[in-house]
């Protein structure tokens, strides 16, 4: 590949790699790691406990990241987050992007936790069969 860079265009290549920058860039913001992904699951599990909209939208993104078949997360929803509940909710979805591990199998407990979410929240939009 670095021969065929070599004898393309110099625009063209220098386009090619600045794309190829930006993808780097934008894959290193993408990522979370375990901790950070754990800390922001905890959090947001803290915030569901309440009954409250941020409550609510805390618990959709968690289980919407947990069993997307089921559960949705409707993105105006996050409005009702604060900041620093907002920047916990996107931790969450990075966490379970670029780990490719569910929220319940990353803390203590985890499936025990989730199913009393589910219980705690009945009532929550989930996707018609």
């Amino acid at each position: 590949m670095k021969q065929q860079l070599t004898t393309m265009d110099p625009e063209f290549r220098a386009a090619i790699e600045e794309q190829q920058q930006a993808y780097d860039a934008a894959a290193i913001k993408s990522q979370a790691s375990e901790a950070e992904y754990k800390d922001a699951i905890l959090r947001l599990l803290k915030l569901s406990q309440s009954d409250s909209n941020a409550g609510e939208v805390a618990a959709q993104i968690l289980l919407s990241t947990y069993n997307s078949y089921n559960w949705h997360a409707p993105l105006a929803w996050f409005c009702h987050l604060d900041a620093f509940n907002f920047d916990a909710a996107i931790t969450v979805i990075k966490g379970r992007w670029s780990l490719h591990v569910e929220p319940h199998n990353v803390i203590q407990n985890g499936h025990a936790i989730f199913e009393d979410l589910k219980k705690r929240w009945p009532d929550l939009p989930i996707q018609s069969k």
